[in-house]
């Protein structure tokens, strides 16, 4: 009889190794699960991040624009056409120039205001 109550207990009882390989086996698929919620965001904000790289480029693209037109050819032009004194031609197209730029940035502030990982988020902050 007494062997048979031993026996009953060691069933009953899970080795330490496999606490230990059951508690590993967790954490590693709740980091999987965690990854592909990641890279399923990471195919979701290639679009997002492609159109911030283009509206960067065209902010600096403006810029310099901005920064070259004031000192060359349309400076020229305006006065040719307009009669105006060169203070008054750089003035105006500085100032176009500017306003496309600005116009350009808030789209920029717009774009990279919202956020790229809400799900990832949502759920790290659940954890």
């Amino acid at each position: 009889m007494e062997s048979n109550a031993s026996h009953r207990d060691q069933v009953v009882k899970p080795a330490g190794s496999d606490l230990l390989r059951g508690s590993i086996a967790l954490v590693v698929s709740y980091l999987e699960l965690r990854l592909r919620l990641l890279g399923l965001e990471f195919r979701e904000a290639g679009l997002h991040l492609l159109v911030l790289s283009l509206l960067l480029v065209s902010i600096i693209v403006c810029f310099a624009g901005f920064a070259a037109m004031l000192i060359v050819f349309l400076l020229y032009l305006m006065m040719l056409i307009l009669h105006w004194a060169w203070g008054w031609s750089a003035l105006a197209i500085a100032g176009s120039l500017l306003f496309v730029s600005v116009l350009t940035g808030v789209i920029f502030t717009f774009w990279i205001a919202k956020p790229l990982f809400p799900m990832t988020f949502a759920e790290l902050q659940k954890d």
